[in-house]
């Protein structure tokens, strides 16, 4: 499957794009509802809750048009699209920051939070990149590295099959 998903991304960059921002959107939408349920309770501080849903309330609002509007609108759209995730991926990052501060200032684990701080920021610097042909090189290179990882795996688990060379007939007694 992940072979055939960058052969996809080789042969159908543009389409694979339209495709991210709806998974993208989806993702936010997620993310802002982990917002809400987990991150929110964690801290009594007032600004901390107000960053949370603030935060959240953009994630579905962005979210919901990054579903929502592909299906309604023509192509033109996409680009528009693109760039509005990845303002909202660099600013979610900008955003999470003072949030990450005040849970490391509580006690909590803060590692993941500071991982996803990174990969909102990578992720709006690609976003950026997307329209350009520099983009398309990328989802291209991914694509290929799909089908490598693809193919790699498919014949890792062709070599540690299990060979059952005979019947074996196991008796309880």
């Amino acid at each position: 499957m992940t072979a055939i998903v960058g052969l996809m991304m080789l042969l159908a960059a543009e389409s694979m794009i339209q495709i991210l921002v709806i998974v993208l959107g989806i993702s936010a939408i997620l993310n802002a509802g982990f917002i809400l349920a987990a991150v929110a309770p964690l801290s009594v501080d007032k600004a901390f809750k107000t960053e949370c849903y603030i935060r959240a309330a953009v994630g579905i609002i962005v979210g919901l048009v990054c579903v929502v509007i592909p299906i309604r609108v023509a192509e033109f759209a996409w680009q528009t699209l693109v760039y509005v995730f990845a303002f909202y991926s660099l600013l979610s990052a900008l955003v999470e920051i003072p949030i990450v501060l005040t849970l490391r200032k509580d006690g909590f684990p803060v590692k993941r939070y500071a991982l996803e701080i990174a990969a909102s920021l990578a992720l709006a610097v690609i976003l950026f990149l997307l329209p350009s042909s520099f983009g398309f090189t990328i989802i291209r290179i991914g694509g290929a590295v799909l089908i490598g990882v693809g193919v790699s795996a498919t014949l890792i688990a062709w070599k540690n099959r299990d060979i059952i060379a005979d019947d074996a007939i196991v008796r309880d007694e």
